[in-house]
């Protein structure tokens, strides 16, 4: 694919871009509008914006990719055969999918028809499933339902996270991008719809610690997201844990009770242990368990809450 426009919004879609730019750069980028951000609440480009910049290609920037207005703006630049999307944020209608002469392709990170929607990565780890994947598909009007292009199976660690699983899944979409004919005329399989599961969006409360879960069910919301950090309060102090690994199945103490062990931090569930392996305080970058522990004179007998404090 030599004659493609990228279309993203985010860090996915910049982790992706920088590893194929070299060999395949983009005939031009679309990307959101500036947006205000950070407590000075200034106008910040995207990422994908400022890779634009960097790297001297062509950006058109919008907040309504399938208005006219837009759309002629993109068609003045010339066509191209594909546009590639990753992690764009924006549902993209008819006239949008026909702007290339040949096919909007979509790289989503999971084995589809499993994990159509947003957090695909997200929900597999907190699943407790053993694999994703990710896979190129031609897009339709329906959300991830197009026909499959190609894809490949990505294997989780045993305390897999998000925040690795994303680097695994965009390494993958590079690795299938680069290596496909795209010149040719390949084969489109058309996705089992009876078999498609869904991925929805992270709900706020799902960011909270549920001590309600078992050892197994605690880390694997912990893990799956990593990248959010799931929320609670220590002596008084909000907190977020990034990752954790599970310590023991079977336990009788107290859920959220610490005992500290080797310099890690283990924290006893509704059944079974887990040990917190990163911690982020409010405010403060994450740190791993020993740093936490001699930071905040972590002891045995310490309770975590589930609420964190407003």
């Amino acid at each position: 694919m030599h004659d493609y426009a990228f279309v993203g919004n985010d860090s996915t879609s910049l982790l992706f871009l920088e590893a194929v730019c070299r060999e395949r750069p983009p005939r031009f980028i679309i990307t959101g509008e500036d947006r205000i951000e950070g407590r000075g609440r200034r106008l910040t480009p995207s990422l994908l914006a400022l890779f634009a910049e960097k790297n001297s290609i062509t950006c058109f920037k919008t907040n309504d990719p399938n208005s006219v207005e837009f759309l002629q703006k993109v068609h003045f630049e010339g066509t191209v055969e594909f546009f590639l999307v990753f992690s764009f944020g924006y549902y993209l209608k008819k006239n949008f999918l026909n702007t290339p002469s040949r096919m909007c392709v979509n790289i989503h990170p999971s084995l589809l028809p499993l994990y159509r929607g947003a957090a695909p990565l997200n929900r597999a780890i907190m699943n407790g499933d053993e694999k994703s994947g990710v896979t190129f598909f031609k897009m339709a009007s329906k959300m991830d339902a197009g026909p499959i292009i190609a894809s490949k199976e990505i294997y989780f660690e045993k305390n897999e996270t998000s925040v690795s699983l994303k680097k695994k899944a965009v390494e993958g979409a590079a690795d299938i991008f680069l290596s496909f004919d795209w010149n040719s005329d390949f084969h489109l399989m058309n996705q089992e719809d009876s078999l498609a599961t869904a991925a929805p969006k992270i709900e706020k409360d799902e960011l909270e610690l549920d001590l309600r879960m078992n050892a197994e069910e605690i880390k694997n919301r912990i893990n799956g997201l990593s990248e959010y950090g799931v929320k609670c309060s220590l002596k008084g102090k909000n907190l977020k844990v990034r990752s954790s690994s599970v310590e023991e199945l079977k336990s009788e103490k107290d859920a959220g009770l610490i005992e500290i062990k080797n310099k890690r931090i283990i924290m006893y569930c509704r059944k079974g242990s887990i040990s917190l392996n990163e911690i982020q305080p409010e405010g403060k970058v994450v740190m791993n368990a020993e740093s936490y522990i001699n930071g905040y004179q972590l002891k045995n007998g310490d309770k975590i809450c589930a609420e964190f404090l407003e």
